[in-house]
């Protein structure tokens, strides 16, 4: 069920999120060699919609050959594998919050809200309803799987309208900002209590919902075999695919206009209030679709375009997509996000009041890159061992094989 491409998307994902992370601890001129800094889409976004893709695959694949039951097991098993990983980096950090106060020493800012409220926070953090930095993407992930067996309920039973007229209704909720007045209320009721918490986890997971569960209706017409792609090699596809090359470029010029104050910073602030990553509003969307659009046709009939040029990218993308440390990455995506997650605390202890040299920075994100691949390193290591242990060994057998038995029990 599992194909190279989306692993190596989300490799790719996973290795540019470490170096912004690591960056804007590092602030080295290297790590802003990315497309970060042209354009409105982030690798979050991508990988928030890869993971519902493969969900999609995974599980729809299990609805559709299993039933129900054998699905939503799964995604429950799969659900608890995810909160161990976020229980696990609470208590790290709050254990490492505990040692430094309890040594009198101040705890790295980047764990300054568990020195505020070191039980509580991690209590509310357990409860998925706040976190420390970078840590609101596995929480928003357990919400959506949560979801998953509903959604996938609509998909099989193909009705698609209803589906996306949900996910939008959803979408243009969260942009009311009404959860975020909620959220405040409630942190102004702890306040007054005593108790100053900041709730949240960043992502308005009711405004992200819609790349996930956009993903995941592809992945379950996938693993369900009615997915038609037809339509990507008409003419017209082919003059869809130009007008969002420009409008790529446009995008891009216009993220420099906003973030480098071209028109100055009045106009700048402004632009700034009117659009809202944490919810996912109104730009980002746009802009994610005009870079899927570009992706999957350049995949698909771009492979085969007249163009020689774009022929010649489209095998390039291919090509990068299937390097084989990237779908390493990919295959491990959980545990890669994890310790993607540690080496941008440890960086934060070591450097984030004092940023080091442009060459020392750009040697601790080679190095950092390095722990990603040790981590899936380990994690397939461990998997190997586990099959290992299951496979029972093959019995001796002193008489010789029956060449039809064994001719059988290979076709069987």
């Amino acid at each position: 069920m599992r194909l190279i491409l989306v692993d190596g998307f989300r490799g790719v994902f996973l290795v540019f999120m470490l170096i912004i992370h690591a960056n804007d601890i590092l602030k080295t001129t290297f790590g802003k060699l990315n497309h970060h800094y042209f354009g409105w889409v982030e690798d979050a976004q991508g990988f928030v919609f890869m993971s519902g893709l493969v969900v999609g695959l995974v599980y729809g694949g299990r609805y559709v050959c299993y039933g129900y039951e054998a699905m939503n097991r799964a995604i429950w098993a799969r659900i608890l594998t995810i909160y161990s990983h976020q229980a696990f980096l609470i208590l790290l950090f709050l254990t490492i919050t505990l040692i430094y106060l309890q040594l009198g020493a101040t705890p790295p800012v980047i764990l300054h809200k568990y020195e505020q409220e070191p039980v509580l926070f991690s209590i509310f953090s357990g409860f998925l309803v706040t976190g420390s930095a970078h840590m609101g993407i596995l929480p928003m992930y357990i919400f959506f799987m949560m979801m998953t067996p509903s959604a996938f309920r609509l998909l099989n039973a193909q009705q698609y309208i209803i589906y996306f007229v949900i996910l939008g209704a959803v979408w243009a909720f969260a942009q009311t900002r009404i959860p975020d007045q909620l959220i405040t209320v409630l942190e102004q009721s702890l306040a007054t209590s005593g108790h100053r918490i900041d709730l949240g986890i960043f992502f308005n997971a009711l405004g992200w919902q819609a790349l996930f569960f956009g993903g995941l209706f592809v992945g379950f017409l996938m693993s369900s075999k009615r997915l038609k792609t037809d339509f990507l090699h008409r003419e017209e596809m082919r003059i869809v695919f130009f007008i969002c090359v420009g409008l790529f470029f446009f995008f891009g010029i216009y993220d420099r206009i906003v973030f480098d104050d071209w028109f100055g910073s009045a106009f700048s602030e402004q632009i700034k209030a009117e659009t809202d990553r944490g919810n996912f509003s109104t730009i980002y969307p746009i802009t994610f679709v005009v870079d899927l659009l570009i992706l999957v046709w350049l995949l698909g009939p771009g492979l085969d375009d007249k163009n020689r040029m774009i022929r010649e990218l489209a095998q390039l993308l291919h090509k990068i997509l299937k390097l084989r440390p990237l779908v390493f990455l990919g295959q491990h995506s959980l545990h890669v996000f994890s310790a993607h997650i540690l080496i941008v605390y440890f960086l934060a202890a070591l450097y984030q009041d004092h940023p080091p040299s442009e060459l020392l920075g750009i040697l601790l994100i080679l190095l950092s890159l390095f722990g990603l691949y040790l981590a899936a390193w380990l994690h397939s290591t461990s998997v190997k061992r586990k099959k290992a242990k299951k496979t029972p060994l093959p019995k001796a057998s002193p008489a010789p094989p029956d060449p039809v038995g064994d001719d059988h029990r290979r076709m069987s």
